[in-house]
């Protein structure tokens, strides 16, 4: 359903993406990993139509360069970077469900699910909101749309014990049919929601396997020190 095929993104000088090539069936869900800088979130935004690029990448066969407002309707996502817009919650979800033809009422169900104090929340502005506020309300939002493609940047980054086991129970209860694709460090989490894992480095795809043949994989980590 997601065919990429010589794939390449620049930055002025830096290339980002080096003629990269993969195909992603119905009903796979598969794991982006790879250090900072390997390439694996500009993927992400490049089949989101965030980027320009070189080379071929449709989604049902439609073109994401071409045809974009055709080939994103299958696609829902959660970025790991919330956007600062100042309209209140309940404005938020409302253009949202409209956007989307939806009742509001299953991004609210999803939403509380994932532990979204719903009633300290819907007047508040968004931007005014906790991380891990921001993260939900935004996952509950793309789980709402129930879209054949949920694309997922470090959807879990923000996101306390509970809520991050109720947002993986979401997950896994995707159809059978949905593909998804999870760009995140903790592997060790989403590594059981996936059959499939695509390793990034230098912008190229450096190891593509079942999930169950990968034994080891790079994690990045962040130590800080404070004086």
């Amino acid at each position: 359903m997601i065919s990429v095929k010589d794939l390449s993104v620049r930055f002025g000088t830096v290339v980002a993406l080096d003629r990269v090539t993969l195909a992603i069936a119905r009903g796979e869900r598969v794991a982006f990993v790879g250090a900072y800088g390997s390439g694996k979130t500009t993927l992400l935004r490049a089949i989101l139509g965030l980027v320009r690029f070189d080379g071929s990448l449709t989604i049902g066969a439609k073109d994401v360069a071409r045809e974009p407002e055709i080939a994103l309707r299958s696609v829902a996502y959660i970025p790991q970077i919330a956007p600062p817009l100042e309209a209140p919650v309940a404005e938020v979800v409302r253009a949202h469900a409209g956007l989307r033809g939806l009742g509001e009422e299953e991004t609210w169900r999803r939403a509380a699910a994932l532990g979204l104090d719903l009633d300290g929340s819907r007047r508040k502005r968004f931007r005014d909101l906790s991380g891990g506020m921001k993260q939900k309300l935004l996952a509950a939002m793309a789980l709402a749309t129930e879209a054949p493609v949920l694309v997922c940047d470090e959807p879990t980054a923000n996101l306390d014990g509970e809520a991050r086991a109720a947002f993986l129970e979401q997950l896994a209860s995707r159809p059978d049919d949905a593909i998804l694709i999870v760009c995140s460090h903790r592997l060790e989490e989403v590594g059981p929601l996936v059959g499939r894992v695509v390793e990034m480095a230098d912008g190229r795809v450096k190891g593509d396997a079942a999930a169950h043949e990968v034994v080891h994989l790079p994690i990045a980590r962040r130590l800080e020190v404070v004086a």
